[in-house]
């Protein structure tokens, strides 16, 4: 399968500038406040404040994020969330991102991996702080 290397951490508002985002995958917000990100993301990061994942793809997922996060609109939960907690535009969110391209190798399993690389990050976070992302809620 697919090694789990993140993108370089990008500002949400050039979130299209990420590769491959018409894949589905899985990706990670995090908010750095007075302090630049660093260039490779790692996914346990402490400003990391949601780790999702979608089976279709992430551009589209993210579209509906933006909805929920700025618009108060539905189809992200992890959206309403950032709006409730944060209730900005975006300011200092960053979005990094793991797209699976479909192989041969992985056609059959690809969802199930993309699931599985969501939780175990969440898992790997919440071991290492004692909490799930704070936007993260199962």
């Amino acid at each position: 399968m697919t090694a789990i290397n993140f993108s370089k951490w990008c500002l949400w508002s050039e979130r299209h500038s990420i590769e491959n985002i018409h894949m589905p995958g899985v990706y990670m917000l995090a908010k750095f406040v007075n302090k630049i990100p660093p260039g490779n993301a790692d996914p346990l990061c402490k400003e990391i404040i949601y780790i999702g994942e979608t089976c279709s793809s992430l551009k589209t997922r993210w579209y509906q994020f933006q909805r929920s996060a700025f618009y108060q609109k539905n189809g992200h939960s992890g959206g309403w969330s950032y709006s409730y907690k944060y209730q900005d535009q975006g300011n200092n969110l960053y979005v990094s991102a793991l797209p699976i391209p479909m192989t041969a190798e992985n056609e059959k399993f690809r969802a199930l991996y993309i699931r599985y690389v969501e939780r175990k990050l969440i898992w790997e976070y919440a071991q290492k702080y004692g909490e799930q992302p704070k936007l993260n809620k199962k």
